[in-house]
């Protein structure tokens, strides 16, 4: 398989976007697992086949549609390129993967589960985030 590194590059600035957009104040393992939750939808072929169509999915990622909107700040280059590295990290298999094969993740659950995920089993914590 050859590398495009015009596409990696790309892959790794929506995923950077989507660590930031939803886990920016988390910690380096929580970040880890918003970014392989796209690693895993990539692979799973449910959610499609292009990194940044599945993180501007509607109705997906919607730390990202916030900042896309304006209502929440864009990231400065500092913070996008720290999320960059832990994208690359998980895009090329550096870092183990701590979430095994989920697909979904839901914030804080300290504000309980939302009725969209009473099908699907709670399988990894990190921090305030919930794998499923």
């Amino acid at each position: 398989m050859v590398l495009n590194l015009e596409q990696a590059n790309a892959d790794l600035n929506c995923i950077a976007m989507a660590i930031y957009a939803e886990a920016h104040t988390q910690s380096v393992e929580a970040k880890y697992g918003v970014a392989q939750v796209i690693v895993n939808r990539l692979r799973n072929g449910r959610f499609g086949n292009d990194v940044c169509d599945i993180v501007y999915a509607r109705g997906q990622f919607h730390g990202v549609w916030d900042i896309a909107k304006g209502i929440h700040e864009y990231p400065s280059n500092e913070d996008l390129l720290k999320e960059k590295l832990i994208a690359h990290a998980v895009y090329f298999h550096k870092v183990p993967n701590v979430i095994g094969n989920t697909t979904y993740y839901f914030h804080d659950d300290s504000i309980g589960k939302p009725m969209a995920w009473s099908g699907k089993s709670k399988k990894v914590k990190i921090n305030n985030l919930i794998f499923y």
